[in-house]
């Protein structure tokens, strides 16, 4: 049987892509379905899967707590500000303090230029009005909400949380935005008692994604002890700033991270394996991603890549590639954008920022070859389609369609495949 084109778009007869899509940001989106569409196996709920919780009124903060004035932190910093929540920034570092004001700025001014705003002086003054920086931790005590952004290193973030029960007054919403350690995990630094002021039972993941300023996604995933009305709130806080949550299962890498670990590690293995970087990138390209991946991989860090690829091979050592190509470009200091060269040369230290290409190493020319394009092309939607149903199964997601949400929402996937289980539906791939 002749194979299927891998980079022509196939449609359901009655629900297209575009219309699929559309409703991924609509609070009712998979209900009164009609249970003859050929679309219900996109939308049936797992029973296994992460908890539903109620819809609440959206809350509205005094002061939010950022823990961590880097890249995430301001980025998060600048979707509360922009909502109008008074926010106080905390991190040790006095350079990372220095450069809190001017880098929020600059992510305000993302993300009106995404939405194709004009900058606005009263916005700038307004910014000003609601963000502050400080390297007292005390501070952030203070404030109804925390959000830590700290680096992923356990003994860091437990240190972190148990200094910042020892100054709350009173009990917080305490929020985390890891991915690539089990909720639970962190959760053991904190205190059992429901009532004490950052408890196991008010405590939640809530991951956002790079760049935030294009990137409408936050999940929400609960540790052991997490209780209904912490996701509920959480949740409702992602809808206030603007954003849209997915409430996913505990486990390495959430459900987000667990399918961009598919994808580059498709690709990495593809580069290893002799594929020219080139090759891998116009693939990524045509098929209609956002970002191809070794241009992500730089965009994100060389060094946090290979960090958290040797993460996912102790989670899943079965169908995990290390990558050699990335090691070597760690063990030269070429770590992306952060020190100018990575996969890619770039000409400016601002994130997504243009005047990237990729370096003269992995440049080269390659010869058409619309085969050996195809077989990458089949390969990357089965890798995904793979890991959509694994993440099913184990009940880190509840349907096909948050699946899909999360594809395109968070990592860029080409919106007009509809996501990757709308695409095996259509092709036949799924029942």
């Amino acid at each position: 049987m002749e194979l299927l084109d891998p980079f022509v778009v196939r449609t359901l007869p009655d629900l297209t892509p575009e219309e699929y899509v559309a409703r991924f940001r609509e609070p009712d989106f998979g209900r009164n379905l009609d249970p003859r569409s050929l679309s219900r196996t996109l939308f049936e709920t797992r029973e296994n899967g992460a908890p539903v919780v109620p819809e609440i009124e959206l809350p509205n903060p005094k002061l939010v707590g950022i823990a961590g004035a880097g890249l995430m932190g301001i980025s998060i910093a600048a979707a509360f500000v922009e909502a109008g929540i008074p926010v106080v920034c905390r991190d040790p570092v006095p350079e990372a303090l220095k450069s809190a004001p001017e880098r929020l700025e600059r992510e305000l001014a993302a993300r009106r230029a995404f939405r194709g705003e004009p900058d606005s002086s009263a916005d700038v003054s307004r910014a000003r009005e609601l963000f502050n920086a400080t390297s007292e931790l005390r501070d952030l005590a203070s404030a109804e909400v925390v959000v830590e952004t700290i680096p992923e290193k356990i003994k860091l973030k437990a240190k972190f949380y148990r200094e910042l029960a020892a100054l709350a007054p009173s009990p917080l919403l305490t929020l985390t935005n890891s991915s690539s350690l089990r909720v639970s995990e962190l959760a053991e630094a904190l205190s059992p008692e429901p009532n004490a002021p950052i408890s196991r039972a008010r405590f939640c993941a809530f991951h956002f994604f790079h760049p935030v300023a294009r990137r409408p996604l936050v999940e929400v995933a609960p540790g052991a002890e997490t209780s209904s009305e912490t996701l509920a709130r959480a949740a409702a806080l992602a809808r206030r700033i603007g954003s849209t949550p997915i409430v996913v299962g505990d486990g390495p890498g959430l459900l987000v991270n667990r399918l961009l670990q598919a994808e580059l590690n498709r690709a990495l293995k593809a580069l290893d394996e002799g594929a020219p970087a080139a090759r891998i990138e116009s693939v990524f390209s045509r098929l209609g991603f956002e970002a191809p991946p070794l241009r992500v991989i730089d965009e994100i860090g060389c060094d946090v890549a290979l960090r958290s690829g040797w993460s996912f091979l102790k989670a899943f050592p079965e169908r995990t590639h290390v990558s050699e190509k990335l090691a070597e470009l760690v063990r030269e200091g070429r770590l992306g954008r952060k020190t100018g060269r990575g996969f890619y040369r770039h000409a400016s230290p601002v994130p997504w920022a243009s005047g990237s290409f990729l370096d003269d190493e992995f440049s080269a020319n390659f010869a058409p070859d619309p085969k050996a394009d195809a077989d990458l092309a089949r390969s990357v939607f089965a890798a995904l389609l793979d890991e959509a149903k694994r993440v099913l199964d184990e009940g880190i997601a509840r349907t096909y369609r948050e699946i899909d949400a999360a594809l395109v929402l968070a990592l860029g996937f080409p919106r007009q495949l509809g996501g990757i289980c709308y695409r095996a539906l259509a092709v036949g791939e799924l029942p």
